[in-house]
């Protein structure tokens, strides 16, 4: 595994404080976006106001040369010829953005980073280049970098249609619900009666919940330009996790078939699937795709993770294997576990969370039996159990929410700056309106992101009366599951075996602590393996467990038809299965370090 680039070495210069917009700015940034006859790359054929270039002459020949290799798609000769059009007028930011973009093009991503930085060193209000600065920052994984570069490039240029696109894709990413709507309904005002403005009014729509109008929008959109693959992508998505799958696939292929790079639609057609002998043929059409290249590392990762998806399908498990450490390979290229600050995470809240803290702070508390809490790890059975509680009339699906982890992160502990009894209250009765509004008339309304048990001890300090079901699974099933999904929210912990298995302790020691501290009749476990073999009678007690009385719709989940946004959308729809359960012995020969999670001698 490498290191991430340092964020000093990439935009040390990009974040200087920035002026107002020079006059040719405009000009500048209609001609990249609208493209100019006989310029070869809009607006950077003359040089920038109050430059004095040693040899401003050759400096601006190498630069028109360079560009115009650059446009024939020559970009190994132009990035040679716009180096020395650098070396001739380093202070040109004109020849440093030319140089980034060549580099950018060419996939040399942290190069591409230092040169845009520089040009936005010489020139602080350079909108464009804080945008590919930030595209090139985004090809490295380095989200938080990149969003701070695109939000620079729209104070300068709030029209850049694009950036507000991309910016709204990695606040869902990072699970930024508000913002990731602020942004695309920016982009869908700056393009409005425009496919992309569609588009991306719709993805706002789907975020905001409203999926009958953002379905809507986007079969209009598609009648008005049938050829948009990102139309027919989107629509699929959205037709997933609403489970009408069968519509879903066909638009997925036909988003495929009009782009075959389109690497989201990979990604979406294997997941909404199984695939049989007869639809072998599309493994020769992913490996064509990665034949053609050049492909940067997100989209190699994508393939794999689809021609593995499908190999396992077909029961290939050698090839399949082979795929999946393929691309977690490349995934692990992006990623850095850290197994210090886990760790001390976990031994921290073993020491601080006791009874006597409870009792301590017990004036923080907000009485309310709306939370319905659903964690564990990924892949564990939460989407199940969310499916089959809500199929009871009384309790609504909340999906997962960002809520704790941007509020509790600054109050680890409970005692943390800023946290007081006023504070805490505040908070508890911000979460509890936010449920309320996804069901103002539900008794229970479910909360299911995982990642919750890492605070448990705190949601029951600010909400006793909450209800947390845990759901638990095999630990090698579990771990070897998210080993085999390209999961759109970026886990530090998933690219390797070693690491798994690793973040797997920390979260099982955490746990056996949270088991012992928190009341049984606000803290339920379920095993993923009892709920599949004896689905009535563990459904029986998850209702039991909610204080409401039995509903016999609790028995057919897969007929629940609620919005189901996780990677287990398809699976949900199924009748329950037993496909999953252990899982692992088909992979025992290539399990690795998975084989610490397993018994000393399993059956």
């Amino acid at each position: 595994m490498t290191d991430r680039p340092s964020r000093e070495s990439l935009i040390q210069h990009a974040f200087t404080e920035a002026g107002r917009i020079a006059r040719s700015d405009d000009l500048l940034r209609r001609k990249l976006d609208t493209g100019s006859a006989g310029d070869p790359l809009p607006g950077l054929s003359g040089r920038s106001a109050g430059a004095a270039p040693p040899d401003g002459r050759a400096a601006k020949e190498h630069r028109r040369r360079g560009l115009q290799l650059l446009q024939i798609g020559r970009v190994g000769e132009a990035i040679l010829v716009l180096r020395k059009s650098v070396l001739a007028d380093a202070a040109d930011p004109d020849a440093h953005y030319a140089l980034g973009v060549a580099l950018l093009r060419d996939g040399q991503f942290a190069a591409a980073a230092t040169s845009l930085s520089q040009a936005i060193a010489h020139k602080p209000d350079f909108a464009i280049a804080y945008r590919d600065l930030g595209n090139a920052l985004d090809r490295q994984s380095l989200d938080v970098e990149a969003m701070e570069a695109f939000r620079h490039a729209l104070a300068l240029s709030p029209k850049l249609t694009g950036v507000h696109q991309r910016l709204g894709e990695l606040c869902e990413l990072r699970s930024d619900t508000e913002g990731a709507i602020a942004c695309f309904r920016q982009a869908a005002a700056a393009t409005p009666n425009t496919t992309t403005g569609r588009l991306c009014l719709a993805r706002a729509l789907v975020l905001e919940r409203e999926t009958d109008a953002a379905a809507s929008l986007l079969r209009k959109a598609i009648a008005l330009d049938p050829t948009s693959s990102d139309l027919h992508n989107v629509l699929a998505a959205l037709l997933v996790s609403e489970g009408r799958v069968e519509e879903a696939v066909e638009h997925y292929d036909t988003s495929l078939r009009l782009n075959p790079r389109l690497f989201g639609s990979w990604s979406g057609i294997v997941r909404a699937k199984k695939f049989r002998a007869a639809d072998r043929p599309i493994i020769g059409r992913i490996e064509a795709v990665l034949a053609q290249g050049p492909l940067h590392d997100q989209e190699r990762m994508i393939l794999h993770f689809a021609l593995g998806k499908i190999h396992d399908d077909l029961h290939e498990y050698a090839e399949a294997m082979r795929q999946f450490d393929a691309a977690n390979d490349i995934r692990s290229l992006s990623l850095k576990t850290d197994r210090v600050g886990p760790a001390a995470s976990v031994d921290w809240m073993i020491e601080r969370f006791t009874p006597d803290l409870f009792d301590q702070l017990a004036p923080f508390r907000t009485a309310d039996e709306t939370p319905l809490l659903i964690v564990g790890m990924p892949r564990s059975g939460t989407t199940l159990v969310e499916q089959i509680v809500t199929s009871h009339p009384a309790i609504a699906a909340g999906d997962e929410l960002p809520f704790w982890s941007a509020r509790g992160a600054g109050w680890e502990g409970a005692d943390g700056d800023g946290f007081t009894v006023a504070a805490a209250r505040a908070a508890a009765r911000e979460y509890l309106d936010l449920l309320r509004g996804i069901g103002p008339s539900a008794a229970r309304v479910t909360d299911k992101l995982p990642f919750n048990f890492r605070r448990l001890g705190l949601l029951h300090l600010l909400l006793p009366d909450a209800r947390i079901i845990h759901c638990r699974r095999h630990p090698v099933d579990t771990c070897l599951s998210i080993y085999t999904i390209p999961f759109r929210a970026k886990l530090d912990f998933v690219g390797s075996k070693a690491d798994l298995a690793f973040c797997y302790q920390q979260y099982a020691r955490l746990m056996d602590h949270w088991r012992a501290m928190l009341p049984p009749d606000r803290f339920l476990e379920v095993d993923y393996e009892r709920l599949i073999a004896d689905r009535e009678a563990e459904s029986r007690r998850l209702i039991a467990f909610t204080g409401l009385d039995w509903d016999n719709a609790c028995l057919q989940p897969e007929r629940n038809n609620r919005t189901i946004r996780t990677a287990s959308a398809w699976q949900a729809r199924q009748p329950v299965y037993a496909s999953s359960v252990a899982r692992w012995r088909n992979y025992k020969p290539w399990l690795g370090e998975l084989r610490e999670l397993l018994p000393d001698d399993p059956c």
